[in-house]
């Protein structure tokens, strides 16, 4: 009988990362081909998001200077106009502040297979994106419970930050993986949004990255965190999340609960139901994404090879 531990983040994750000090999130960015459709996709969607989201508090002043044809009469400055017998109109600056918040599921189900890989460079690629047009970056990464906490703050440091915590889970996994350490979890999604909700009050840009497997009670939380912030989601997946190796009788282990069984990998009626079972999952959940009216996405190792 076969040994299955779908667990293997070591061998998934064939990826050159420099444990240098100095080694940020640019340098890791240049192991990336960004010329891939899906990351297109991803970036026309985000650039859009950006660009039209003005969530400051409104006009602030700039300055006064002489009036041009076109400008608006209201802003005209008399008493500067008094002072220098030339016509002078005030200008003012749209105050633009937008802010993202990353929530990370860091959960064991995430570094199964084939995820890894995709997981570290979608996030690598949001937070690049995030650098470039937002002022502030906050996070949350979290599994059963939450795990690190990241407050809003500059984008250079920030980033950085995350990345290089996200790196050293990564480490933790593949060390777990070694001495077979784990410990039994469930993902908390629900916890990871409610505090969300209470923290990150201004209205900005939300990207969950999760596989949204062993999840439960968090329709509500998402459902309302939707109607205050811009939440996109990125569902990270691989084969063995719809379809079955056909590799005869092997002993699967949950990467979450750690619960084990035996299974006949070979038999059409178990491959079927497991198939089955898990694509009206799929089918549900982008169904309830789309009546909210959030950005749902999937991605996996294909999309940047």
């Amino acid at each position: 009988m076969k040994y299955k531990d779908w667990l293997s983040p070591e061998k998934s994750c064939r990826i050159t990362v420099n444990r240098d000090s100095t080694y940020g999130l640019k340098d890791f960015l240049r192991q990336i081909n960004l010329n891939k459709d899906k990351l297109k996709k991803i970036e026309a969607l985000l650039v859009g998001a950006f660009r039209s989201n003005k969530f400051g508090s409104g006009f602030d002043f700039n300055e006064i200077r002489e009036y041009k044809i076109g400008d608006d009469l209201r802003h005209i400055s008399w008493n500067a106009t008094a002072k220098t017998g030339i016509l002078q109109t005030k200008e003012y600056f749209t105050e633009k502040e937008i802010y993202s918040y990353f929530l990370i599921d860091i959960s064991n189900s995430m570094f199964c297979g084939n995820k890894p890989e995709p997981f570290i460079k979608l996030f690598a690629f949001l937070l690049n994106m995030a650098v470039n047009f937002s002022e502030k970056i906050g996070g949350v990464f979290f599994s059963d419970e939450i795990k690190y906490v990241f407050p809003l703050s500059g984008t250079g440091s920030q980033t950085n930050l995350l990345f290089k915590t996200f790196l050293n889970v990564l480490d933790g996994l593949s060390m777990q993986n070694k001495e077979k350490s784990f410990r039994k979890t469930v993902t908390n999604f629900s916890s990871a949004l409610n505090f969300v909700k209470r923290s990150f009050l201004k209205k900005g840009l939300i990207f969950v990255i999760s596989d949204f497997i062993n999840i439960s009670n968090w329709e509500k939380p998402i459902f309302e965190t939707s109607q205050k912030q811009n939440i996109y989601l990125f569902q990270i997946y691989d084969s063995l999340d719809f379809n079955l190796p056909q590799e005869g009788y092997v002993a699967l282990i949950d990467p979450e609960t750690k619960q084990r069984c035996i299974v006949n990998t070979d038999s059409k009626m178990i491959w079927e139901n497991y198939h089955n079972v898990m694509s009206e999952k799929q089918k549900r959940l982008k169904m309830f994404f789309e009546s909210i009216g959030v950005h749902h996405l999937t991605i996996e190792k294909n999309d940047f090879i």
